[in-house]
């Protein structure tokens, strides 16, 4: 069936695949998600690094890589593992390519779980388990996706290739490795890993390390934070020589402080709620809570008291402005930064800093005014990466068949494309997308601080992997008739 849209006459899928569609999914949700209780059951956690040898970035990455290899060879799709770094999978034939990008990689779950992070729960319609949304679940909902055109006789008319990363959540160096390997790049690709609708836009990545004098005898130790794009949940400070009694009781109004004897160590220990780098405003940074904490606890003087106080100040706005920095435009709003690791060594406190600046800015212009910001307070800049942004008009033909697609399955039309400050496979690839999975009109059963990306308890309704499938399934197939380049 053809029927005229904004562009002229666009490739539909009949009523009759549609419903073919539909009753492919319904007879494959049990399978669907045995396969995905063996992916979840990975502890797939990659090191930062790449290093040498078999095993780029660790055995969880390789092993969860190896697992997905053989349920996608089940299902009868090649597959390439290219040095443990990724997968690759090629489904159809044609002399243009659209690719599917998702991870198989996850951030640490840290603590505070009510559900088996690493076991598949099932409750109800609720899915909870660790990369149920970032990004096993909807990488899985995509390959299904594929699955069902293939079994029933819908592939498209360009060749699809599914890649499976096992880096994505500290580095991006799989998608890297991919890019210097394959003969071509896919002409248009999607990654299943952000928020419906569609994301056409990606802020640009600014990261380093502050490097914070901190020489105090009474301070062994200060660290905090498990991964460096996620708000710190826990940071610890270790003392000597001073009374844990009376901390306690300086302390005590403070719910998210608790105070510790270890032998002749008293240990300081801060609580706070876990959310992803891009939208930081609803967390609560614990590096902050603990720098303040020691604060008003009036047991430091000189170097140790300014260390606190830049931690305090650094942590107290989440927009730059405590760095130099409070920018924004138009198509992405403010940027963003968090302090998300913290360690010490002889003295020096060494502070990861991650900013999601706008579309329109430059890295470079932003850390020459962080760099004379900071200098007042001898903090020094080091380790620097800067990813540049990636934008695409709201108004292009391949933006406005995916939203007509998604809009079909959904029915929301309040849903417009946007951007955003989390970064994607999209950054590194040519007109590429990040299209679902998190449904934005949804709310967490667990409340604000529990069951979404980066979470405790991450969860998701099933329906919304179904759905997903059929956006793909449909997506893949409508793109036919537009030139995805334009």
């Amino acid at each position: 069936m053809k029927i005229l849209s904004e562009r002229g006459f666009d490739k539909m899928l009949s009523i009759e695949n549609e419903k073919r569609i539909e009753e492919w999914i319904e007879a494959h949700k049990e399978e669907f998600i045995a396969d995905l209780s063996k992916i979840i059951a990975v502890p797939s956690v990659a090191t930062p690094g790449v290093a040498e040898g078999e095993y780029p970035f660790g055995i969880e990455s390789a092993n969860v890589l190896a697992a997905a290899k053989e349920l996608v060879e089940s299902y009868g799709f090649p597959v390439k593992n290219l040095d443990n770094y990724c997968l690759v999978a090629n489904i159809g034939e044609g002399e243009e390519k659209i690719g599917i990008m998702g991870h198989l990689d996850v951030v640490p779950c840290g603590n505070d779980w009510n559900y088996p992070p690493y076991q598949l729960t099932v409750d109800g319609d609720l899915l909870i388990g660790r990369g149920i949304l970032d990004d096993k679940g909807p990488l899985w909902a995509s390959i299904f996706a594929v699955r069902c055109l293939r079994d029933l006789d819908l592939l498209p008319k360009r060749e699809i290739e599914i890649f499976m990363g096992g880096q994505e959540e500290c580095g991006m160096n799989d998608i890297i490795h991919y890019k210097e390997v394959s003969e071509k790049l896919p002409d248009a690709s999607f990654t299943p890993d952000g928020n419906y609708p569609l994301c056409h836009g990606e802020k640009g990545g600014l990261r380093f390390y502050l490097a914070i004098p901190c020489n105090d005898e009474k301070i062994v130790d200060f660290t905090g934070g498990t991964v460096k794009n996620v708000v710190a949940d826990k940071a610890v400070a270790t003392l000597k020589g001073v009374c844990a009694k009376c901390l306690k009781e300086k302390l005590a109004d403070n719910e998210r402080i608790a105070v510790d004897e270890e032998g002749d160590l008293v240990k300081v220990t801060a609580t706070g709620a876990s959310v992803h780098a891009s939208i930081p405003e609803n967390g609560v940074n614990a590096i902050g809570v603990l720098a303040n904490a020691l604060l008003d606890a009036e047991i430091f003087e000189g170097e140790a008291k300014d260390a606190m106080k830049f931690l305090s100040l650094v942590n107290s706005d989440y927009n730059g402005a405590a760095l130099g920095v409070p920018v924004e435009d138009e198509p992405s709003g403010k940027l963003t930064h968090v302090g998300g690791v913290i360690g010490m060594d002889r003295g020096v406190l060494d502070l990861s800093i991650d900013i999601r600046y706008p579309v329109t800015e430059d890295g470079d212009r932003l850390l020459e005014k962080i760099i004379e910001t900071v200098e007042p307070y001898n903090v020094t800049v080091h380790n620097v990466a800067d990813t540049k942004p990636a934008y695409s008009p709201a108004d292009s033909e391949l933006v406005r068949t995916c939203m007509r697609v998604i809009k079909s399955v959904f029915g929301r039309d309040h849903w417009k494309p946007y951007t955003m400050g989390g970064g994607t496979y999209a950054k590194h690839m040519p007109n590429a997308c990040a299209l679902g999975p998190e449904d934005p009109d949804y709310e967490s059963p667990f409340g604000l601080f529990r069951g979404s990306i980066h979470q405790s308890d991450e969860s998701t309704p099933a329906k919304l992997l179904y759905d997903t499938m059929k956006v793909y399934a449909k997506l893949l197939v409508e793109l036919d008739d537009i030139d995805v380049t334009k």
